[in-house]
Parts: structure tokens; C-alpha cells; sequence
């Protein structure tokens, strides 16, 4: 399932450095995007709530909030997941 790869990353924002939490998530939500693109199916919902705090400890409120979003799924988790992409881009090269 796309979003179970997405999810993993995201729930790793404590145990790595901000670049490579964000170039792991970077690539978990390019991967779920094509698979999604290429076979609609319903995600599952997540077995529990994302770490919000560790998030926007980790890359800021605004994209906290966002990869939050996408980690509960729903209908526009997609479109989330490409506003997350540019940001996590210039964290994963250290900007």
C-alpha cells in the first residue's frame, strides 16, 4: 500500500538527522504518489495518530502539519503529499 511506506518514514522524524528524515519521507511520498497515480485503491486508515509534536519539532509547524495530513490518508492526501515534496527537497539538501 502506498501510504504504509509514507507512514514508516514520517514515524522516523526522531531517529535521524532533519536531511535524511526528509529525503526518506521525500521518496516514500514520490513512490506513493505514482503508485496511487497508476492504481486508485482505498488506503487503509493509519493503526495510530501521526506525531504531530515530532513533526514540527523535526521541519517546522507548516510542514509538520502538512505530512501530518497526508499520514491520515483520506481523499486528498495526494494533494498534500506534492505540496510536501519542494519543502522536504530543500531540507533533504541542507537548505
Amino acid at each position: 500500500m502506498s501510504l504504509e511506506a509514507v507512514r514508516d518514514a514520517i514515524d522516523s522524524c526522531t531517529e535521524s538527522e532533519t536531511a535524511a528524515f526528509a529525503r526518506r519521507t521525500r521518496n516514500a511520498i514520490a513512490q506513493a504518489i505514482l503508485e496511487e497515480a497508476l492504481a486508485h485503491h482505498d488506503e487503509p486508515a493509519p493503526d495510530h495518530a501521526p506525531p504531530v509534536g515530532e513533526l514540527r519539532r523535526t521541519v517546522g509547524d507548516d510542514l509538520g502539519v502538512t505530512l501530518a495530513a497526508v499520514y491520515e490518508g483520506g481523499s486528498e492526501w495526494t494533494s498534500r503529499a506534492i505540496d510536501a515534496l519542494e519543502p522536504l527537497h530543500a531540507l533533504a539538501r541542507g537548505r
